[in-house]
């Protein structure tokens, strides 16, 4: 049989399942009929919104994978580690009553900005339009959220097995000022960022222990300058 592709995650009953990009979490129809055209196809078992706002389809017989990859359109890319996995944001001031700026504006910037980025791990990003921080910004790579009087920027949370909360690092700011801030702070984790396998799941330095390892108020002198 051929190689799977690398892309492909091969799952606990050797099936094996693959992960579909949505930007912000933005879908529109045409999107979801292609979706339920390759899964009744290829009678995938099972079909997951992960917490990311991404798509899982679960359950592909092995001979299938390959098929369904070449038949994603490219607007369906996805990306494996080490790399941007997603930018989570919610509807900010779009439509919600709470909202006070236009996260998904934002969180297509960010996820343009860093999608192709090569970096020492996952990449896991938050975008909110209030202080209720549906994105969760505090517990990802990298979060924003709207303070009110400008984005604020957190750096360095994490949800996993060893949980860490970010560290604010600049407030008041514009998308401008954003993206600009997680460009230097992007290059810095490359350049020192450990590349070395720790850990049974393979994975190089989360960014949560980058900080933890450099120092907060190192990263801010460093990506404030």
């Amino acid at each position: 049989m051929e190689q799977i592709h690398p892309r492909a995650i091969e799952q606990r009953d050797g099936s094996y399942g693959i992960k579909l990009k949505s930007t912000t979490g933005l879908v529109t129809p045409e999107y979801l009929e292609e979706i339920a055209k390759i899964a009744r196809k290829y009678n995938v078992r099972q079909l997951k919104i992960l917490t990311g706002q991404r798509f899982f389809l679960i359950g592909i017989r092995p001979e299938d994978v390959n098929r369904i990859i070449e038949e994603l359109t490219r607007d369906m890319g996805f990306n494996v580690e080490p790399s941007l996995h997603y930018v989570q944001a919610c509807v900010g001031n779009t439509t919600c009553k709470y909202g006070t700026l236009d996260s998904l504006s934002l969180g297509k910037k960010i996820e343009d900005l860093v999608y192709f980025e090569k970096v020492p791990a996952k990449l896991k990003i938050g975008v909110s339009g209030c202080t209720l921080n549906c994105g969760e910004a505090f517990v990802r790579d990298i979060g924003v959220f709207s303070g009110g009087k400008g984005w604020v920027l957190v750096i360095g949370g994490n949800s996993g097995r060893k949980p860490r909360i970010g560290d604010i690092v600049a407030d008041e700011l514009s998308d401008e000022q954003v993206l600009d801030i997680i460009k230097k702070f992007l290059k810095l984790y490359k350049e020192k960022g450990d590349y070395r396998i720790e850990g049974r799941y393979g994975m190089s330095e989360r960014v949560a222990r980058f900080v933890e390892r450099l120092g907060i108020d190192a990263i801010k002198n460093e990506i404030l300058a």
